[in-house]
């Protein structure tokens, strides 16, 4: 595989900076992923070569297979490599080889191929490691039963897949993303209609489908309905009313994952490990949901940026206060807070003319208090000395984006609100952590 080198022009920064894009831009950061999931594959199968791993055999296999299907069938193949689960598995695994770790499992690498082979119908019979007792195919779907067989056998062969593991003999359907006998299927989300509309990969069944998180089981049908309805009310507020953050769902968002849900509120996260992909919890509040995919793509976005652009230094150790936080925060926690509030500003600055009633006044609070926020963390991470020179000039365009907000009417009984609640978590944030007060 060929690696090309990747950069951003300054104006692309500095329009990041400000929280905005363009499709351009999105491409370029897209692309930049693409070389970097590329080069993570490729790294399992160097690093397990050298170092003659028991997968070594099954995991040089694989890699030539992948190598040669991303020739021959380029598309498919970069959908299954740049799948975010494959570059969370990739990343680990090459840690773990690093580390000298038994528990690495490079041959895993084995299940990309196959995955792109029953995609393709690409003529072929591997061996192809269990993964918690089943085969597990990205963005294909995974077999039932836990089998104590470390290892199954994928064989596509006149354009029909068979997995067989043990003494199971199981066929993959036609349509893998259905379930069949012994077959779950990797399902989608289609939102939107022919004009605005957008198609999710739903991820519940690949253990490393979201780095750290305490993910949900496999949904069942109906709750999958239910998910795909929340998320195209959701899509539709988006591509309504805040066509940034639709785009850049629609450019670097492809998979859905279902987090356990909580009491109160609604839970999410992103990973650099797992580009591409959003996490969080079910909710029927379109609102709540369309802001979380707009706070969580900022993220995304950011994460593309530092793997092309650095800027912060090395961590000297040094924690720092966060408004939406209760624990000290690093200085790459800062930037992404500070950078994904500055998105979520924008939201409720738009959003909030879009209400009526008490929501008005709800929407004016939540404008006002991540304008304060983010702009109170940004003049932070200016004052740090942490930051590179790229990324003082990037913080420093935040900072002016969130100062231009400050004219703003917003009514004055919200902004005594906001006073009296940011005092109120600083001051309990002081409390809990005295040594960073």
């Amino acid at each position: 595989m060929s690696h090309p080198c990747h950069e951003l022009s300054e104006d692309a920064l500095m329009l990041l900076a400000t929280g905005d894009s363009t499709p351009e831009i999105l491409h370029e950061l897209v692309e930049a992923q693409r070389s970097k999931q590329a080069l993570l594959l490729w790294g399992v199968e160097h690093l397990t070569r050298g170092i003659d791993h028991p997968d070594a055999p099954i995991t040089v296999q694989a890699y030539d297979l992948l190598t040669h299907l991303l020739r021959r069938r380029p598309a498919i193949a970069t959908d299954v490599i740049s799948n975010p689960a494959v570059s969370a598995w990739a990343l680990s695994t090459i840690r773990h080889l690093r580390e000298g770790a038994s528990r690495a499992r490079p041959g895993q690498l084995a299940a990309v191929a196959a995955a792109i082979a029953v995609r393709t119908g690409w003529p072929c019979r591997m061996r192809v490691p269990t993964m918690a007792g089943r085969v597990l195919l990205p963005t294909v779907g995974s077999t039932t039963s836990e089998s104590t067989d470390r290892i199954g056998v994928v064989t596509v062969e006149h354009g029909r897949a068979l997995v067989e593991v043990g003494e199971e003999r199981i066929r993959i359907p036609a349509d893998a993303s259905c379930d069949a006998p012994g077959w779950l299927g990797m399902r989608t989300l289609g939102l939107g209609d022919t004009d605005t509309g957008i198609s999710l990969l739903l991820d519940d069944l690949h253990p490393a489908r979201m780095p750290g998180e305490d993910l949900e089981d496999r949904l069942p049908g109906d709750v999958v309905a239910d998910w795909r309805e929340a998320l195209d009310d959701a899509w539709a507020l988006l591509t309504e009313h805040h066509p940034v953050p639709a785009e850049e769902v629609r450019s670097l968002v492809t998979t859905i994952t279902p987090l356990t849900p909580v009491p109160v509120g609604l839970r999410s996260a992103s990973s650099r490990e797992a580009f591409g992909c959003v996490a969080l919890s079910f909710t029927r509040d379109r609102l709540m949901t369309a802001l979380t995919l707009t706070h969580e793509v900022q993220h995304v976005k950011l994460c593309a940026v530092l793997d092309i652009v650095r800027l912060i230094g090395p961590d000297r150790g040094a924690r720092y206060y966060a408004p939406w936080r209760e624990d000290p925060r690093p200085v790459e926690g800062l930037l992404q807070g500070s950078y994904a509030f500055l998105s979520v500003t924008r939201f409720w600055r738009r959003q909030r003319h879009l209400q009526t009633g008490d929501a008005a006044d709800a929407a004016h609070f939540e404008f006002a208090r991540w304008r304060e926020a983010a702009q109170l963390v940004a003049t932070q991470l200016l004052d740090t000395g942490d930051l590179t020179h790229e990324g003082r000039i990037f913080v420093s365009v935040m900072l002016k984006t969130l100062e231009s907000w400050s004219a703003d009417h917003v009514p004055e009984g919200v902004v005594s609100a906001v006073r009296e609640v940011s005092e109120e978590h600083r001051r309990r944030w002081a409390e809990r952590n005295p040594r960073f007060a």
